[in-house]
């Protein structure tokens, strides 16, 4: 298997997309609250209304869409063309073309994929990217790649992003064998997480049911195992990227300082 061209993303994001589509539109629900707190957090950095915004991962577009309506100029970039085109659907819904440039493309080839761009900011959200190609060098990669599209001064955005600390704490307090949610009216998700802590990794199976009645009816399943990683590193990867550290938060609500174990990864790089 080619790890960086065909890994589970290409299976997860491109030919199950459908199935995590589903996933996606559950998070539209609070789309418009993760916004305003990123929002928030752009204009403590100085990045105001009108910046041009990166949405790296994008998905089906929450997050561009809700912050285009805020006043900033977003593109979004995603792997899944199914993904695209359901965002480029949802911007005309929302009336925010003039302000949204959505774009199918892969984060390994960045610069190609962005062409003239040059971002105030680049935002990657909700544990997408770093740690899917299970390989330090490879997300250097992508982060030096971010770091090229990005003006002298502006910023890398890493948040609410899973970590090794909540990951380790939760197994080891509170471990659970599967998880169940409710995506849409018909569907539900059980996932399966386990962890390897001597590799920092996490493999999971999301099997995907449709309800009939009192019965769940089987519909497809899709797995992946994601690297996560502890502050220190991530700092150590994004530094060798070129990248400079400027904080970490415990949380977008208050913005106190990042806490290990209790925190996911929010997290401020500056260029230059």
């Amino acid at each position: 298997m080619d790890r960086i061209g065909n890994y589970w993303v290409k299976e997860f994001f491109i030919r199950k997309a459908h199935l995590f589509l589903r996933v996606l539109n559950k998070a539209w629900e609070r789309a418009e609250e993760e916004t305003r707190l990123i929002a928030k957090l752009l204009e403590r950095l100085g990045v105001g209304k009108g910046s041009l915004i990166l949405d790296l991962g994008c998905g089906n577009g929450r997050i561009a869409i809700n912050l285009a309506k805020q006043g900033y100029r977003v593109v979004g970039i995603d792997i899944s063309p199914v993904f695209i085109e359901d965002a480029l659907r949802k911007a005309r819904e929302h009336g925010v073309c003039d302000r949204t440039v959505f774009i199918a493309g892969d984060v390994l080839d960045l610069e190609r994929v962005v062409g003239r761009y040059s971002f105030d900011a680049t935002i990657l959200y909700w544990s997408t990217i770093i740690g899917y190609y299970v390989d330090e060098s490879v997300d250097e990669r992508i982060l030096r790649n971010i770091w090229n599209i990005t003006r002298d001064g502006g910023y890398l955005l890493i948040l609410n992003t899973v970590n090794y600390d909540t990951v380790a704490t939760k197994t080891g307090l509170a471990p659970v064998d599967s998880i169940m949610s409710d995506v849409g009216e018909d569907y539900v998700l059980v996932e399966n997480p386990r962890f390897d802590p001597t590799k920092s990794i996490i493999e999971n199976t999301w099997t995907f049911y449709r309800r009939k009645g009192k019965d769940l009816i089987y519909v497809d399943e899709i797995s992946f195992t994601m690297r996560v990683y502890t502050l220190h590193e991530i700092i150590r990867i994004a530094e060798k990227a070129g990248w400079k550290f400027h904080e970490a938060y415990r949380d977008l609500t208050t913005l106190k300082p990042y806490r290990p174990m209790l925190s996911a990864f929010n997290i401020v790089f500056r260029k230059g």
